[in-house]
Parts: structure tokens; sequence; C-alpha cells
């Protein structure tokens, strides 16, 4: 008698191998995570220029498209009037210098507003310290009642305080002076090294925007080599969706950023304010960061002002309250429009999620990165139900009660009312017809 195997055992047996096969190697991932970590933190420390030079790229581009077709484009034909090819390399290297320069430019200005007057307020920070110290006891007293736990509760913290500023002040705690010079040692040395990472990355960009095409097209090359025809064109479609999400978002932060900056000026300006050109930084970067960036920048601002005069300060904060209903309300969707698509709930989400795994950048991006997920996962829902025959409009599922089992399709809350009111109306004809 001849043994033959069962195709449908070798079927189950080779799905049992390899489930053992992944779990066996998920098991070791997990053994090995620390190791991963690492060794991804070190690639990714090694590939530091590339990765700025790659995002310094992408938010030049607009600048380029910008200088490149507007302005250099009409004197290369003016220059090779025959040559097509030629004015268009003439136009191109203008645009990446034009756009270096630029952003060099408003980096250099940048900073040029914010040092000064940061090291000043650091300086009469530490000069009047003891001062606002001392008179600190005398705030806590005329504030709380006396003999008040919580007024023992603020005079204890007060205390600790200015004993801790005291020591720092008149020299006692230079016994960890070696501590603070390592500190502070390798705090410039990463802020250098991260300074060089993004110079090469500036180098980077520039050779990526002089071949942005032919890097592209390489892409598509080597996508189409290796998955189905289906496939890349669904995976260009979304990273084609995705670009315009990033790039109108991006973009249009930037400006309105730059539009709150210089509103938050000539504000502070005419109400006086000290510090008017440092705040304005402040707050027209931070408020790139949607619906809690206002805020986020009024906070160290605030203080600022407070060393000066606490009533401007109480000005200030009302002032950024206004400032920020008015970007919400009025200034950024009229820039913004719907880029993203998201809703103020996502929105919160998204910053939320964001700045908690990845810190300011997680902010900062966390809303378009959002946008793209929720846009994937949107579309395949609405695929999914459209093979089903079901309308995928989210407007439509308020009326729809559920989906009949047997027929697959929607019941209305329309026609479920009609049909209760008719069962309603058949008892009623029954029990009539019961009486007679």
């Amino acid at each position: 008698m001849k043994f033959r195997l069962d195709k449908k055992y070798i079927h189950w047996g080779i799905t049992a191998f390899f489930v053992v096969a992944a779990s066996i190697i998920f098991y070791l991932i997990l053994s090995q995570l620390q190791s991963m970590k690492a060794f991804l933190a070190m690639l990714i420390g090694v590939l530091k220029p590339v990765i700025y030079g790659l995002i310094f790229a992408y938010l030049m581009d607009p600048l380029l498209g910008f200088f490149e077709n507007h302005w250099f484009l009409f004197w290369g034909h003016k220059v090779f009037p025959d040559k097509d090819k030629k004015a268009r390399s003439m136009a191109r290297a203008l645009g990446v210098a034009a756009s270096l320069l630029f952003v060099i430019l408003i980096v250099v200005v940048l900073l040029w507003m914010v040092l000064p007057k940061l090291y000043d307020s650091l300086e009469m920070l530490a000069r009047n310290l003891s001062t606002y110290l001392s008179s600190g006891e005398e705030l806590i007293i005329n504030t709380f009642p006396d003999g008040s736990e919580a007024e023992s509760i603020a005079l204890n913290l007060y205390n600790s305080m200015s004993n801790y500023a005291t020591k720092w002040l008149s020299g006692e705690s230079l016994g960890d002076l070696s501590s603070i010079v390592i500190s502070i040692s390798s705090g410039i040395y990463s802020v250098l090294k991260e300074i060089l990472n993004m110079c090469i990355g500036l180098i980077v960009a520039v050779y990526v925007l002089m071949s942005k095409e032919k890097f592209a097209a390489q892409v598509k090359k080597i996508l189409y080599s290796i998955f189905s025809v289906k496939n890349v064109n669904a995976v260009l479609r979304d990273l084609h969706d995705a670009n315009r999400i990033f790039s109108g978002f991006i973009s249009g932060k930037i400006l309105d950023s730059a539009i709150i900056g210089v509103i938050c000026f000539i504000s502070l300006t005419i109400l006086n304010m000290p510090y008017k050109e440092l705040v304005s930084v402040i707050v027209g970067v931070t408020n790139v960061i949607p619906f809690f960036g206002p805020f986020i920048g009024a906070i160290p601002s605030a203080f600022l002002i407070l060393l000066i005069d606490p009533v401007k300060c109480l000005v200030f904060l009302v002032f950024v309250l206004i400032l920020q209903q008015f970007d919400g309300n009025i200034l950024g969707p009229k820039i913004l429009g719907e880029s993203t698509g998201l809703g103020s709930f996502w929105v919160i989400c998204a910053i939320l999620v964001g700045g908690g795994l990845f810190g300011f950048v997680g902010m900062l991006f966390g809303v378009p990165v959002f946008a793209v997920i929720y846009m994937m996962v949107k579309r395949w829902v609405e695929r999914s139900l459209q093979k089903k025959g079901i309308p995928p409009q989210t407007s439509e599922f308020k009326n729809i009660v559920c989906i009949d089992s047997e027929t697959e399709k929607p019941v209305y809350r329309e026609s479920l009312e009609e049909l209760e009111e008719e069962l309603v109306q058949a008892k009623k004809q029954r029990a009539w017809k019961k009486k007679k």
C-alpha cells in the first residue's frame, strides 16, 4: 500500500512552519530591541546631513520654483535664445543660488534680532535676580492670608529658592565647577556638531535641487521594476496628495506666522512693550505650531515683560489671546483653507500625539502627517464600501440605521420609521377587527 501525502496537510504544515518561524523572528526582534534602537540611532546620526539636506531641499523647493520660473527662466532664454536646455540649466542654477541666499538671509536677520535681546534679557535677569527674590516674600505675605497653610507652603518654597539663588550668586556653588564646565563643553560640542550637519545638509540640498527631476525619475524606475503597475500608480497618487498636503500646510503656516509676527511687532510698538523685537520673533516662530503655538510663545515672552512691568504683562496676555482668536478664526483659515482636510478635534489630537512622541518637531509636523494617514485610511474605507455597494459619503451614514444582512443594502432611518408606522397601523387594524 502506497503512502500518499494529502495536499491539505502539506498546506497546513507549511503554514504552521511559517507561523512558528515568524514568531521566533518576532521574539528575536523584541529581545534585541535595545540593540536595534542603538543601531538605528547610530545610523540616523551618520545620515543626519543627508536627512537635513532632504528636509532643506523640500522646504526650499517652492522658493526655487518661484525664482526659476518667474525670474531666471526669462533671462536664460534671453542669453540662450535657441538653446532651451542651456537656458533651463542656467535658470535652475541661479534659482538654487537665490533660494539658498534667501534662506541664509532670513536666518541671519532672525538671529540678529533675537540674540542681542536674549543676551540683554539674561544679563538683566542675572543682575536683578536678588532684587526679584527679595521682593518675593513681601508679595507672598500680601497675597495669602496671615497664618494660612498656603502662605506657609509658598514661604517655604520661596526660602529654598532664595537660598539656592543666594549661594549661586555668592559663588558658594563653585564646588561643582568641573561638572558645570563639562556640561557646557558637551552642550557646545553638540550645538557645533548640529550646525556642521546643517551646513553639510545645505550642500546636499543644493545637489538634490539641481537634479530633483532625475532623482524622481530614478525612484519611479525602481518602483515600476519591483511592484505591479497598479500598486505603483496608487503609491504615486498618494505621494502626490501627501506632497500637496505637506507643501500647502508648511508654506501656508510660514506665511501665516510671518504675518502674525509683523502684526505682533506693530501692536507691541503701539503698546510700548519692552523687548518687542524678541517677543515678536518668539510669537511668530512658535505660531508655526497650530492651535497651541501662540500660547507656547506667550509663556517666555510674558515672563520677560513681567520682569519689567507686571501691568504690561497682563496687557500682553490679553493681546495674545486676541491675536490667537484672530489667527485661528480669520487669518489662518483664509491662508491655509482646507489644505489638511482635518477637523479641529483631529488637529488637537495630532498635535498632542506628535508633541508627546517627538517634541517640538512632532507638534510642528504632526498635523500634516496625521492628515496624510487620515487621507489614506479614508480612501481605503471608501473603496471597501464601494465594493460592497454601500454609499461611502459620511453624510449618508447619518441616516443609515443598519445594513440589511440579506440584501446588503442600507436601511435608512426614514424607511425604518415608515416600516414602524406601517406595523403600528397594522396592529391597530387587527385590534379593530377583533373588536368587531
